[in-house]
């Protein structure tokens, strides 16, 4: 495999990352304390705008694996949802001034769904591409890791890089909108470079057999038992993350009363964590095997995440930045261990189902992010509106009372925290056939497992 697959692969996870996180951290707040749509109003637009997201996930799967253009099966919806995804970045954040009333809401939310749909038209593919880029079970693993390295920089542009934008020029509608216009042109272009630099290798194949219909597709996939366990332990994790992640930005402003400059910090430290503990998560996977990795990752989450119960509102520092190294390190096993699980699910359905469902697995596979995403934004949102959060059309900055501050912390460490064991019981259940019991995990190695999954192939 050419080394400018790894590059690209890495802009492609950038990409998607710094889209999502952008919007997942700043939009619900910038809605709130800058636009001055009601909590309850704001987040029930996004969660409608991630409900449509999610149920388009499956059918832009099933749409990629029965692609054939001359550029490949996935390919061209990079270049296409990449540009389409830098667009609506700038459009969510830069909302007419003379906007107000209905016709505010109504432009959140169709920003909000096109948004959603390009989304969806890059990440689906893009990670449907990753099996379709090599079969070579160590250039794959290698391949994962450059995934996370991508994410991360994503993740540190727009959770990092951009609140400290944001303390330098404002944290107003004026600085979201510039801040925004920076983050959508860096996000085209690494939609123009992934479909530049990426190509569809020695694992591509034809359309799958069967009638070809979307129901026989699902069909397959109930089948796939690894992929629904992997799917569930996905399911409640992210729950409990996408809360956490709508909390934070609150946290800082109306918890703690500091700058963005602290926010950026916190995922500056979080994104690095997860960067340098990469070498830590192969190692462990090559040792103990990929579930247990997982498991040990999500275990590191529930620790990370109710750390945050205990920062000292008065003096925050370093405590909010160790938390952030501890949740940013378990964070970088979750990612790291969900990929590369995720392709052998998708060799799983090859090699013992006999039929090759890439795409629709990328898409079920996203679409819970997208439902947890809702999900998380609802309870958040919902919750926050009961307590009796006050909105603002400055820079939100007005006092909260009390219940507002308890319910921003119970929903930034217990929630997270109980989902992130619950995850762990349901990772327990999952197995790939011919793998070793729990027990004897630990004596297969890395390179065996490859091995192995290889033989099956020829």
């Amino acid at each position: 495999m050419k080394k400018t697959a790894y590059l690209g692969w890495a802009i492609g996870s950038f990409t998607s990352s710094a889209l999502v996180s952008a919007v997942g951290l700043l939009h619900l707040r910038f809605m709130t304390d800058s636009l001055g749509l009601a909590i309850g109003l704001a987040g029930m637009l996004t969660v409608l705008a991630k409900i449509y997201d999610a149920a388009c996930d499956p059918l832009m799967g099933h749409i990629g694996d029965r692609t054939h253009t001359r550029f490949g099966k996935y390919r061209p919806y990079l270049l296409g949802g990449g540009l389409m995804a830098g667009l609506s970045m700038v459009m969510l954040f830069n909302v007419p001034a003379a906007l107000s009333g209905t016709g505010l809401w109504v432009w959140v939310g169709m920003t909000l769904l096109f948004f959603s749909t390009a989304y969806t038209l890059f990440r689906i593919p893009y990670l449907a591409l990753g099996r379709a880029i090599t079969s070579n079970f160590q250039e794959r693993s290698k391949l994962m890791t450059f995934s996370v390295y991508g994410s991360s920089l994503g993740n540190m542009a727009a959770t990092a890089a951009a609140p400290f934008l944001l303390s330098r020029i404002g944290s107003d509608r004026a600085g979201h909108g510039m801040v925004a216009i920076v983050l959508g042109v860096l996000i085209a272009l690494g939609g123009a470079a992934s479909f530049a630099l990426l190509r569809e290798g020695e694992a591509a194949e034809s359309a799958p057999s069967g009638d070809g219909s979307l129901r026989e597709a699902v069909g397959a996939l109930r089948r796939n038992r690894p992929f629904l366990c992997l799917i569930g332990f996905k399911l409640v994790l992210f729950s409990g993350l996408t809360v956490h992640m709508a909390a934070i930005p609150f946290y800082t402003r109306h918890v703690l009363g500091v700058a963005d400059s602290t926010l950026g910090s916190i995922f500056l430290v979080q994104t690095l964590a997860m960067m340098g503990s990469q070498y830590l998560w192969v190692r462990l996977a090559a040792r103990h095997g990929r579930r247990n990795a997982l498991l040990g990752a999500s275990a590191l989450c529930a620790l990370a995440y109710f750390s945050w119960l205990f920062v000292p509102a008065a003096r925050p520092e370093p405590f909010v930045h160790l938390c952030a190294l501890v949740s940013g390190i378990a964070t970088g096993g979750i990612f790291l261990g969900l990929y590369t699980v995720l392709t052998d699910t998708m060799d799983y359905s090859r090699q013992v189902q006999g039929d090759s469902r890439a795409g629709m697995l990328a898409g079920v596979f996203v679409m819970v992010e997208k439902g947890t995403a809702a999900f998380g934004t609802f309870v958040f949102s919902m919750t926050m509106a009961w307590v009796g959060f006050v909105s603002s059309t400055g820079n939100g900055a007005d006092a909260q009372p009390p219940s507002v501050r308890l319910g921003i912390i119970v929903a930034l460490s217990v929630v997270p925290s109980l989902a992130a064991v619950a995850a762990g019981l349901i990772m327990l259940r999952y197995r790939l056939p011919g793998q070793a019991a729990p027990e004897h995990a630990a004596q297969a190695s890395e390179t065996a497992e490859g091995n192995a999954l290889n033989a099956t192939a020829a």
